[in-house]
């Protein structure tokens, strides 16, 4: 069974409907049933499912789910906390605790990014596993690239033109200007992560094998 770990702001909503296309009704979509290891129950998860997907920890299905197939995307550090900062403001989820004190507080994106949680959130979800134990990692910034490879890699068609969902509509270059004060504030809470991206971003370029993809 693949596993998908869905990192906030890493290209999961797009990666989703690529799923729904391979799996179709073998998808279940995991976002809020179980996150964390002791909320996993086996009847949870729907019969017939081929693949998990949605915001869990990658050891949350341990005891559940033998040799699991595991899949993740990851994205330069301080552009997952500026998009995840921007995506807040424009769609506030209240349920989420950094999206209430970021509005109850007015943060800037400073105090924003000093969060607890908003620090190296990619290896929290990554949950202590080395990324040896991902059969896939792919980068939201080589977004075409990775996907060619998740379809070779699991022998899978993919879309040759992959959907893009859940953008920042005001964002008008492919990386956010900031100030290299903030920049570098913000990369040095989110070394962790920085180590894991460049990391999987050279796993990129080894050699990979034959590719399937539909148009």
């Amino acid at each position: 069974m693949i596993l998908s770990v869905h990192i906030p702001k890493c290209g999961g909503t797009s990666f989703r409907h690529v799923l729904r296309e391979i799996y179709g009704a073998g998808l279940w979509l995991n976002y809020g049933a179980i996150f964390s290891q002791p909320q996993a129950r086996h009847h949870a998860v729907p019969p017939a499912t081929r693949c998990i997907h949605g915001h869990f920890l990658a050891d949350a299905f341990d005891d559940l789910v033998p040799q699991p197939e595991l899949v993740t995307w990851l994205r330069h550090p301080v552009e997952r906390v500026v998009s995840n900062y921007f995506h807040f403001r424009r769609s506030p989820d209240l349920r989420d605790d950094c999206c209430r004190q970021l509005l109850e507080r007015n943060l800037p994106l400073e105090a924003f990014a000093e969060l607890d949680w908003m620090r190296n959130e990619a290896t929290r979800y990554m949950a202590g596993k080395p990324a040896a134990a991902f059969r896939f990692i792919g980068i939201m910034e080589r977004f075409d690239e990775s996907l060619r490879i998740f379809g070779a890699t699991f022998g899978v068609a993919v879309p040759n033109r992959p959907p893009r969902e859940n953008l920042n509509p005001d964002r008008t270059a492919d990386a956010y200007r900031l100030p290299r004060s903030t920049y570098d504030h913000i990369l040095a809470l989110n070394l962790t992560d920085l180590a894991a991206y460049e990391l999987a971003a050279a796993a990129l370029d080894a050699p990979q094998p034959a590719q399937a993809n539909v148009g």
